[in-house]
């Protein structure tokens, strides 16, 4: 059910005509006003679909990849990644690095379009059930983006009101008065929205309490508030004892690109809808709303340039931006888990008809529609390496990383692949795939930390339900726990399991402050670079350089610029 990216269009068109200099200044581009435009009811909706436009510059993009993936224990640096200061906290990682400039400047935009929403609301052309359902959702929206940029950010500018006229100057407000208009933001939504299912990608009241949950758990981390930890299982449990989601039996059938939109999928709570529509995804804007969901490309590996292949619509676009490390291929054990082979690809089918005499010359058995390249998570016997010696590439878990896990190879490794679109059209950098924020095993995950505060046994007994239904069939004893094995790290592993790739793991760390102790075990790249400061994100430059008051708002802590 694509149908609301169609309705974004004109709300991208309206996000656009905000001044790129941000929370800065305020340019009326495009020579529109709000009246009588914006006093309609089709610029009240057009101004409301703006809030949506901005979660797709965000999820399923390469910076919103590099914002949360890398930088973590689960990604390392690929061997064309563009953002080698995120993913490995080099010295150079300031306020001068564009993912983060545009990720600020798309949450400020997004921010933006909210208040300016909320603004007109309400209005005398709604019905009184419009205006309560417009302003849920437009204040959901805020919520959300308000929380990316205080986790990202910390305690930077708070706008809750639409700018006007230029500003020069900006001033800080601390985490908890972003927290109080998110937490406020969020019970409105929560209060005033219809439950229900996200069918067309408009949010409802079940996402309003998904992400509410995330947010409480967030928040009980930092501030140990029980209140908040009951609140986030309470919320959780809700959704997960109703009936409108359910997990797949078959893991295979949660990616199956017949289930890739969040309508359908029984597992996807909130989604941010894309579209395989060449018109739809033009790149028509700045703020990069116009892009489908470029997952298809990011994490795939340079198979092209091996003997027996050639690029194709089934292996997608190599982009090799990011890489597994070897902590996450281990944490699967793929004789009991179902997931390993459906998360990952190490198997690639000879598809150049016909070979090359170099190919031949290289492996004389090889074969079209046979094997050419298997990348081990696991150590080649030297049978399996005498056997691939005349018809396969093969590399095994040592080939590809050392002892401790730094990677030798950074263009072939075994793929994250669940994002793969076997329907996108040849050489296409993105595809149809919604972006699903928030699914069901989160909510498992919610519940079972919170539940772990006060009753052990009843985390436990969660967490199996869950497990159960994750391990290859016959094997469902042999993927449950004991209450001594459940802790925060079983639970970060897990997550790990569940929802690599899924834009949540650097939250996840930091939420935890398992951030710079599972960089530093885990992330060859970065161990000798991250520090404490690097909890948050530096403030961009070009921001800094253009207010007056420069010696009361500063660079986050610990950033040279």
């Amino acid at each position: 059910m694509k149908s609301l990216y169609y309705y974004l269009a004109l709300g991208c068109f309206c996000l656009s005509t905000v001044s790129c200099e941000d929370f800065l200044k305020e340019t009326n581009k495009s020579g529109l006003t709000a009246d009588p435009f914006f006093t309609t009811k089709t610029g009240v909706e057009s101004s409301l679909n703006a809030c949506y436009s901005g979660a797709r510059t965000f999820y399923g993009q390469e910076d919103g990849f590099g914002m949360t993936e890398t930088g973590t224990d689960l990604f390392l640096r690929g061997g064309d990644n563009k953002a080698n200061q995120l993913a490995d906290y080099t010295i150079d990682l300031n306020g001068s690095q564009g993912t983060i400039s545009n990720v600020w400047k798309n949450l400020y935009l997004s921010l933006s379009a909210c208040n300016e929403t909320l603004s007109l609301l309400p209005s005398p052309t709604l019905s009184e059930a419009e205006n309560l359902s417009y302003e849920g959702q437009a204040r959901f929206w805020r919520a959300f983006y308000l929380w990316l940029i205080v986790e990202n950010w910390g305690d930077v500018v708070l706008y809750t009101e639409p700018v006007v006229g230029a500003v020069t100057e900006a001033h800080r407000s601390s985490v908890d008065d972003f927290y109080k208009v998110i937490f406020d933001d969020l019970q409105f939504s929560v209060d005033n929205l219809s439950e229900g299912k996200s069918i067309d990608g408009r949010i409802t009241q079940d996402v309003a309490k998904a992400f509410k949950a995330r947010v409480c758990l967030t928040r009980a981390c930092e501030t140990k508030n029980m209140s908040l930890y009951n609140e986030a299982r309470t919320l959780a449990m809700d959704l997960i004892g109703s009936t409108r989601y359910s997990l797949y039996d078959n893991y295979a059938d949660m990616w199956d690109i017949a289930n890739c939109d969040g309508g359908i999928n029984t597992e996807a709570v909130f989604s941010v809808n894309f579209t395989n529509s060449e018109l739809a995804n033009s790149n028509f804007d700045a703020t990069a709303t116009g892009c489908g969901n470029s997952g298809i490309v990011c994490f795939v590996m340079k198979y092209d340039k091996e003997a027996g292949m050639e690029r194709d619509v089934l292996n997608a676009r190599p982009f090799q931006r990011y890489m597994p490390s070897k902590h996450l291929l281990q944490l699967f054990d793929e004789n009991i888990d179902q997931r390993y082979h459906v998360t990952f690809k190490d198997v690639w089918i000879a598809n150049k008809n016909p070979l090359s005499e170099a190919d031949l010359a290289t492996y004389p058995n090889m074969t079209v529609g046979d094997t050419a390249v298997y990348i081990m998570k696991n150590v080649a016997t030297s049978a399996e390496k005498r056997w691939a010696s005349t018809r396969y590439r093969l590399l095994d878990i040592n080939d590809v990383y050392t002892e401790n896990g730094s990677p030798i190879l950074r263009s072939q490794y075994v793929e994250m692949h669940k994002f793969a679109d076997p329907t996108a059209a040849f050489n296409q950098s993105w595809c149809q795939r919604d972006a699903f924020v928030i699914r069901l095993p989160e909510l498992y995950f919610i519940a079972v930390e919170a539940l772990m505060q006060t009753d052990k046994k009843a985390a436990t007994d969660l967490m199996n339900e869950f497990l159960r239904k994750r391990a290859i069939p016959g094997k469902e004893n042999e993927m449950q726990i004991s209450e001594n094995e459940l802790t925060i790290d079983f639970l970060l592993e897990e997550r790990a399991r569940e929802l690599c790739g899924e834009q949540i793991r650097w939250f996840d760390l930091k939420r935890t402050n398992k951030l710079i102790e599972y960089v530093r075990l885990y992330n060859m790249d970065a161990k000798d670079n991250i520090q404490d400061y690097h909890m948050l994100r530096p403030i961009p430059q070009s921001q800094l350089d253009a207010i007056t008051n420069k010696e009361e708002f500063k660079q986050n802590l610990g950033y040279t610029k």
